[in-house]
């Protein structure tokens, strides 16, 4: 169950790393909210898993660094709204 979870993990934050990676480019943030939504699935999976099953009492752990990274995307967009609506 471990090398199971342990790939989850690497998994989750090399496709965590590839969303925040694809938002540098200017078309980018198209490619990298599926490739964040997938990373936030895998990390959230990871999650339970690991909480459950209580194996890593580290606070930070490749899920939660996944979920972050898998969320540049989605914060990006929401930046960019709130910025054109105070703009208008």
């Amino acid at each position: 169950m471990q090398k199971k979870l342990k790939l989850l993990g690497i998994l989750s934050v090399i496709l965590g790393a590839a969303a925040a990676l694809a938002c540098l480019f200017p078309s980018g943030i198209i490619v990298a909210l599926p490739i964040g939504f997938v990373g936030m699935i895998c990390s959230g999976i990871y999650i339970f898993i690991d909480t459950r099953d209580e194996i890593n009492t580290n606070k930070i752990t490749p899920g939660i660094v996944s979920m972050v990274l898998s969320s540049i995307p989605v914060l990006l967009i929401l930046t960019f709204i709130i910025i054109n609506r105070f703009k208008h």
